[in-house]
């Protein structure tokens, strides 16, 4: 059964670790298209200069009320994501759970730097009161949660380190097999 950690993050210990869901709220660009959708039924009205007669013009008031339904329940979906966190000594898996989910599993042996900081819009800006973590592995940075406060990040993060201690620095594995392949030669 899920406890609150801190703020809005539920978690429980698992048999060999820890499970952590975590609110995953939709960006500025999900919340604009999903608008943009909703509008384009009145959008065809007015491009048509409306229709003429109560017939059509009840058609249409159905056409897009329906169009609104199915809308609607696209926004609730964004707006009630979840992300979800489960953490072994073997594997991370990080899964977004939506209409179709994604799921991400990276074993544990070859991630590193498992850090905070604060998140940055597509412009640049830095909203230091919006916290993301994050993570390096050999397939890249990722993001484990986005748009947290620093207590919930801080909180995530400490126990995330309780099940397994992330080092600062590429993986043993990761260098050992770097210096085995021998300096590059050209």
């Amino acid at each position: 059964m899920l406890e609150c950690l801190v703020g809005r993050l539920k978690w429980e210990k698992t048999e060999n670790g820890i499970r952590v869901e975590i609110p995953d709220p939709a960006s500025f660009e999900e919340f604009v298209a999903v608008i943009i959708w909703a509008a384009l039924p009145f959008f065809v009205y007015g491009l048509f200069g409306g229709f003429i007669g109560s017939t059509r013009s009840w058609v249409l008031a159905i056409a897009c009320a329906a169009w609104l339904f199915m809308v609607a329940r696209q926004g609730m979906e964004l707006v009630g994501r979840n992300r979800l966190v489960i953490l072994t000594s073997a594997a991370l898996t990080v899964t977004i759970l939506e209409r179709c989910a994604q799921s991400r599993t990276q074993p544990t042996y070859t991630v590193w730097n498992l850090r905070s900081n604060p998140r940055v819009s597509l412009t640049g800006k830095e909203h230091t009161e919006q916290i993301q973590v994050e993570i390096d592995s050999t397939s890249g940075t990722w993001i484990i949660g986005s748009k947290l406060t620093e207590s919930e990040a801080t909180a995530l993060i400490s126990k995330m380190t309780e099940v397994f201690v992330f080092p600062e620095w590429m993986p043993a594995y990761k260098a050992a097999v770097s210096q085995q392949s021998g300096p590059l030669s050209g």
